[in-house]
């Protein structure tokens, strides 16, 4: 079972400012529907430029395509400075 996290929704955050709101998927690799809905989600958010990290076995590292394998991707916006 693999589960996918959005953290927030706002595309761009300024130091300061609230993360709200969450958005969490899971899917079997072998549902067939789950995955494309999931793989929908991951593509949309990472076209917006939000950083994408995959989690397998304790391991976690950016990832830039969607791998239904993981056990978890979270995908979160970018902060931004001054």
């Amino acid at each position: 079972m693999g589960e996918l996290k959005v953290i927030g929704t706002s595309p761009t955050l300024m130091v300061g400012d609230r993360i709200e709101g969450e958005i969490r998927i899971t899917w079997s690799p072998t549902n067939v529907q789950e995955v494309a809905y999931a793989q929908k989600v991951f593509e949309k958010y990472l076209l917006k430029g939000w950083l994408a990290i995959g989690e397998k076995k304790g391991s976690k590292t950016q990832i830039f395509q969607f791998d239904p394998s993981l056990e978890r991707i979270v995908l979160a916006p970018l902060m931004m400075g001054g």
